[in-house]
């Protein structure tokens, strides 16, 4: 088995829409907003209604979520454990 990605840096290997779990166990979701980078998921949406990954606005600065970071989907799709390609 592989083991679970975690990114623990700051740098643009993040998408907007990648749903990730916390140190802390909370789910958070990358924004697209230039200062409020993450967010809390939509009840059951990790794509949006026109297929693409769904991106929330934005509600947490990057230095207010907890390191590390393990990827969960990416692309609307459950990443379940793989490697991702950076």
């Amino acid at each position: 088995m592989e083991d679970v990605h975690k990114i623990t840096n700051l740098d643009d290997t993040w998408q907007p829409g990648d749903v990730v779990l916390d140190a802390e166990g909370t789910l958070r979701v990358r924004s697209a907003h230039p200062k409020w980078v993450w967010d809390s998921p939509g009840e059951g949406e990790t794509r949006s209604n026109v297929g693409g990954p769904a991106v929330p606005e934005g509600g947490q600065e990057d230095h207010e979520v907890p390191r590390p970071l393990i990827l969960l989907v990416r692309n609307g799709q459950a990443v379940a454990g793989r490697a991702i390609e950076q």
